[in-house]
């Protein structure tokens, strides 16, 4: 019975004993198991932390990827509202008249890029709500005052969840607007024919000539025995200058290999002062209408010549202090007109040439307001040097000889005829795209020496100037 019991037992509980140094093959299965359960869940510890870091390291440059994003973001709202700011400028010189102003014009300027969202102003800063970029991106901002010459732009940019925000400080500067240091400056081409010539007084410079057209690509156009003494300049970078005949440009011959040193073509937009002739009206006091005679040897003072009255200026006319003349008018200076003082009018507006008119047909001799006597119906005028004729919308032509213009001109549209020549103290500005044209033996002197920089009634818009060294990411 004991030796069966012990059998029954070893049987049961066999024991691994080693034959020659060595497990039975049994025991040496069981030490394999033991090894690879540990190794299968040590590779599964190592899998499940592979996975983990890799998902993390992916989930790590999506992050990268939308924070460079919303900077982008952010950058590419910065440079768009810089340039619309830039580009379009204000009439406001500083201070919380800049920010009233902008916020005016800014939802025109930015249109349907708000997609109906309303820009607020309030508490001395402007709000520019989330404008889409396209995707998930988009960008804010928000306009306010370091100080009363200094716009802050702020602006924040979104990406999948990312948001970086970048800021840039403006300088407010006031002053000329650049058209005003050209001789000629247009909106529309620039035609010479005949003996036409442009040339300085001084130098020169003072006869350079911009056409800022881009409805054609024949900006400048010379036929005949022209000369322009200054260089050209054209905006659009496709523009052309058509030269026929005996032709010169700053001094070189058409065919000369160095014509094109004084041909800039592609030079951009360029700002052109906007007209503000309210600075005149006011000293505008006596009325002439239809029943006014403007025919013989007459003198007039301060006139405002009514709408629809069109009159003719003819005999020997003196005109002294404001000619201010409102829309619809074509009036006529005819015979030998003596004028000291300046010529204004209403805005016409575009498109209304055919009845807004200013002719110049006779000998006409023109002086500054500085000019006028020291009375007290002419003291305010006299501290307004500067400016002879401004007449936006109106057509303005030269006919006869002119002398001496004590002041710049401006208007819609010039036409320059017969043998109408003189000396322009100041600039001439054409605000129309419409051809600025100098035939038969005209030519215009234009003499800067003199040039104080200040031109009454042409407003030069505020420029906002971006100062690099005040761009920061916050």
């Amino acid at each position: 019975m004991n030796t069966t019991h012990k059998l029954c037992l070893s049987i049961a509980r066999p024991r691994c004993r080693r034959s020659g140094g060595r497990l039975p093959s049994r025991c040496r299965r069981g030490v394999a198991y033991v090894l690879a359960m540990i190794l299968i869940a040590l590779f599964a510890t190592m899998s499940v932390a592979f996975v983990s870091d890799s998902t993390m390291n992916a989930r790590k440059s999506t992050n990268i990827v939308h924070l460079q994003n919303a900077r982008l973001q952010a950058e590419s709202g910065l440079t768009y509202l810089y340039y619309l700011i830039h580009k379009n400028g204000t009439a406001a010189k500083s201070g919380t008249a800049v920010l009233d102003e902008l916020a005016q014009k800014l939802p025109t300027w930015l249109g349907n890029s708000l997609n109906g969202q309303a820009i607020v102003y309030a508490n001395g800063q402007i709000t520019i709500p989330a404008i889409s970029a396209g995707g998930t991106g988009s960008f804010s901002a928000v306009l306010s005052l370091d100080d009363a010459q200094t716009l802050r732009i702020a602006v924040p940019g979104a990406e999948g969840g990312a948001a970086r925000s970048v800021r840039v400080l403006c300088s407010m500067a006031g002053g000329r607007a650049a058209a005003c240091g050209f001789g000629i400056a247009s909106r529309g081409p620039v035609n010479l024919t005949g003996n036409a010539r442009i040339s300085g007084a001084n130098s020169s410079a003072e006869g350079s000539i911009l056409s800022a057209t881009y409805t054609t690509t024949t900006a400048v156009s010379m036929n005949g025995n022209c000369n322009i003494s200054g260089d050209v300049s054209l905006s659009n970078p496709q523009g052309a200058v058509s030269l026929i005949g005996n032709t010169s440009i700053g001094g070189e011959a058409s065919n000369s290999a160095h014509l094109q040193d004084h041909v800039h073509i592609g030079v951009g937009d360029v700002a052109f002062p906007t007209a503000d002739p309210s600075v005149f009206k006011p000293f505008a006091t006596n009325i002439v209408d239809r029943n006014t005679s403007t025919n013989g040897n007459k003198t007039f003072t301060n006139i405002l010549i009514k709408a629809n009255t069109n009159p003719t200026f003819t005999g020997n006319i003196t005109l002294k202090g404001v000619v201010y003349i409102e829309t619809p008018n074509k009036v006529t200076f005819a015979g030998n007109l003596n004028m000291q003082g300046v010529v204004a009018t209403d805005d016409a507006g575009t498109g209304n040439l055919s009845s807004n008119g200013i002719n110049f047909t006779g000998n006409t001799s023109i002086a500054g307001v500085e000019s006028l006597p020291d009375t007290p119906e002419f003291h305010g005028l006299k501290q307004l040097p500067g400016t002879f004729l401004l007449a936006p919308g109106f057509s303005v032509g030269f006919a006869g000889n002119f002398g001496t213009i004590g002041g710049a001109l401006a208007a819609n549209e010039f036409k320059w005829n017969g043998n109408a020549s003189g000396v322009v103290k100041g600039c001439v500005i054409n605000w129309g795209d419409t051809p600025f044209s100098l035939t038969g033996n005209s030519s215009l002197i234009f003499d800067r020496g003199n040039d104080t920089g200040g031109l009454p009634g042409l407003v030069a818009k505020t420029a906002l100037t971006a100062s690099p060294d005040s761009y920061e990411e916050y």
